[in-house]
């Protein structure tokens, strides 16, 4: 007779391994670790141990013992490197040594454990931190005597994290900081270098907001390095109606909006009304008028462009007919007479319909100097955006559906079956036209935004 297991017990075998392997990952597994490391030796990995278990079960008691021992030798080892490091004269290392005790200290104090920390120690290492500070003021100081700022302000910065109001430490840290970025800008200034100069002075204000004439200087380069540009109206070379005045209007919005402190537009509305007091118009004027009229608008560019295309496609609603396969339970009676499901599938028929639509819009831009009438930039620049609808219709059990193989045969695969549930569930409407002819012109303006920036950045530097 052949040995018969049954499916009750390999399941229940199954649940009690499975139950098994969560407890070791439970706390008591890991004081039982850490025991073993510690018992070898390992201090610091049983620490590590125990730690787990607290973060695990913080009331455990084993484990809290296991870490107050391993702790206390742990720390009492920084500690012991603190002490080596005085003796040796090595201030730097006994900070560091004992920083890493005080550390090592709230970590494990912070899982419920309170280590003996000697006050004796934290005396010492004041009084050491304290004739630290000292030597590094002396060097400090010595660098700034010599305009060495860069080492100077590191030195400083070192002794405010250690000892905050340390003298005058704080305010020589800013001079350092402040003097070289200082004496950049104003060479930027000379340069004409206004961008340079700008983001110098506002490290210099950011640091120390009274240093010097800084504030006022900043100013002064933001004002002198404007570039003020003169959005014409565009023209339209497309069959879209009123797409340039809708771009237009995007790239006005979108300049207005710029986070660089050096562009400056001039609005349509102000164009339009010294236009009409000095009795011009835009169209048909030669390049001489058109710098006339940007010495009139007093700016340093204007920005004109046309719409050179904007297309939208959409294809038919195309549509297939499929082969699939529903699935069904058929009930049959044993010699028992007892009842029993099997499942089967009958072929049917469902129909997969798509269409697409694709928008394109392209766009070119002229920026001209009102200053020499050279083209700044001459680019055609596009955006495109399309968009597709896929789905399915199914007279039947559309639960129940599932895909044919490319042999005929069912595919009972719970991915294909998956997949025609979600083509039932998707839209079948593509997205209006005006719509997406909207979100790909809102797209260009950022492009054409991005392009006058960095035209902008060449010029200001």
């Amino acid at each position: 007779m052949k040995n018969f297991i049954s499916p009750f017990i390999i399941v229940l075998t199954a649940i009690t391994l499975s139950a098994s392997l969560n407890s070791c990952k439970g706390a008591k597994a890991y004081v039982k670790r850490g025991a073993k490391m510690e018992a070898a030796g390992m201090i610091d990995q049983a620490a590590d141990f125990y730690s787990t278990a607290l973060k695990k079960k913080p009331a455990n008691l084993d484990a809290l013992s296991g870490l107050n021992r391993t702790g206390q030798i742990i720390l009492s080892r920084h500690l012991a490197l603190f002490e080596e490091a005085i003796l040796r004269s090595e201030k730097e290392s006994a900070i560091r040594n004992f920083k890493n005790a005080e550390s090592f200290y709230d970590k494990v104090h912070a899982l419920g454990v309170s280590l003996n920390f000697p006050d004796s120690k934290k005396a010492q290492y004041e009084a050491v931190k304290n004739d630290h500070v000292k030597d590094l003021y002396t060097v400090a100081t010595s660098h700034l005597e010599k305009l060495e700022y860069n080492q100077a302000l590191k030195l400083l910065e070192e002794i405010t994290s250690l000892v905050p109001g340390f003298k005058d430490a704080a305010s020589l840290a800013d001079y350092a900081f402040c003097t070289p970025a200082y004496d950049l800008a104003m060479t930027s200034m000379d340069d004409k270098l206004f961008r340079t100069a700008y983001e110098a002075f506002s490290n210099v204000v950011n640091r120390d907001e009274i240093f010097k004439d800084a504030s006022e200087r900043r100013d002064e380069a933001l004002e002198l390095g404007r570039f003020t540009i003169a959005l014409m109206s565009f023209k339209n070379g497309s069959n879209r109606r009123n797409i340039s005045t809708k771009l237009s209007s995007y790239v006005e919005q979108n300049l207005m909006g710029s986070t660089d402190p050096f562009l400056v537009v001039v609005d349509r509305e102000s164009i339009d009304l010294i236009l009409q007091e000095q009795q011009l118009e835009l169209s048909g004027l030669t390049s001489g008028a058109e710098l006339e009229i940007g010495s009139l608008l007093g700016v340093k560019a204007i920005l004109k462009g046309t719409v050179t295309g904007c297309s939208v496609s959409t294809t038919p609603l195309r549509h297939d007919n499929k082969l699939g396969y529903e699935k069904y339970r058929v009930e049959t009676i044993d010699s028992e007479g007892k009842k029993h499901y099997e499942t089967k599938y009958r072929s049917v028929g469902y129909t997969e319909f798509y269409q697409s639509s694709e928008v394109e819009i392209s766009f070119t831009l002229k920026l001209v100097s009102m200053e020499t009438g050279a083209i700044l930039s001459s680019k055609t620049i596009e955006s495109y955006s399309s968009d597709d609808v896929r789905y399915l219709k199914y007279g039947g059990n559309a639960r129940m559906l599932y895909p044919a193989k490319s042999n005929g045969s069912v595919n009972i695969s719970s991915s294909g079956h998956n997949m025609l549930l979600g083509l039932i569930g998707e839209r079948e409407n593509l997205k209006n036209d005006n719509i997406m002819v909207d979100d790909i012109t809102k797209n260009l303006a950022s492009k054409i935004q991005r392009e006058i920036e960095s035209i902008i950045k060449e010029q200001v530097r």
